[in-house]
């Protein structure tokens, strides 16, 4: 089966009926993929909206595009997943952002926790967007996830969004799966309710500390466990995605 072509165009550049390709995008149409006028191509804006295009003109500097058919939310699910992720040492971050964004996580919010190793800078989070934006494009999603400033622990636990339930990675006595912590939570909802939004906070590879695992629970955060074996921060992460968006869109 042929999958669609996929490119990535900010809302605030696309016309009401056309769209030009510039930059990038073009030299990806044109060197990468060989596109020719009278080709049908898909463009997403990071919005929400998936507009299929057909090609009119291609030249030594730009492309143009007539819009046929915009279709909104293609690719996403109903449920908005927040991943608040320890962010690991060297370029390891950039594997959660990519296969979680293919899995369908809404927002990554970088932890700096109390054994964090890593600095974060300007440069890292243009290269993190750039990933994201790859990434949506590869997988047909329609909405670019949004990538929150680094927040310390103690700053992020003071943020004041609602979700309908929040899980953190720690392996603690008693802590259930997180396959069991979600059918337990999805046993409580009524015919008729359905989860809105979710998030899940997961730690460095030296763990969080008990202090702050004792202030997400304050903060009405459930501990689980992904097993007896220790994974590396980024395979927690993206595990943990993985069982989360399968349980949840089942």
């Amino acid at each position: 089966m042929k999958h669609n072509e996929y490119y990535y165009i900010p809302a605030e550049q696309i016309e009401d009926d056309h769209i030009i390709f510039k930059g990038s995008e073009y030299k990806h149409m044109t060197i990468v993929t060989r596109k020719n006028p009278r080709d049908i191509i898909h463009v997403v804006d990071g919005v929400g909206n998936d507009y299929t295009v057909l090609l009119t003109d291609i030249d030594k500097k730009s492309a143009r595009g007539i819009i046929q058919k915009r279709t909104r939310y293609t690719g996403e699910s109903n449920f908005k997943l927040t991943l608040a992720q320890a962010v690991p040492r060297g370029s390891r971050f950039e594997l959660v952002l990519e296969k979680c964004t293919e899995l369908g996580v809404s927002e990554f919010i970088p932890l700096i926790t109390e054994n964090t190793m890593m600095k974060i800078n300007e440069t890292k989070n243009k290269r993190w967007k750039n990933i994201t934006i790859a990434s949506i494009k590869q997988c047909g999603r329609s909405v670019l996830p949004q990538i929150s400033q680094a927040k310390s622990f103690n700053d992020f636990m003071q943020d004041s969004k609602i979700y309908d339930f929040k899980l953190i990675a720690h392996p603690e006595t008693g802590a259930k799966s997180l396959s069991k912590s979600i059918s337990d939570i999805k046993k409580k909802l009524t015919s008729i309710t359905r989860f809105k939004n979710g998030i899940i906070l997961v730690g460095p590879e030296a763990g969080f500390t008990l202090a702050e695992v004792a202030l997400a629970k304050s903060n009405l955060y459930i501990p689980f466990n992904l097993g007896n074996r220790r994974l590396r921060s980024e395979t927690a992460g993206i595990v943990s995605t993985a069982i989360m968006m399968e349980m949840i869109e089942s």
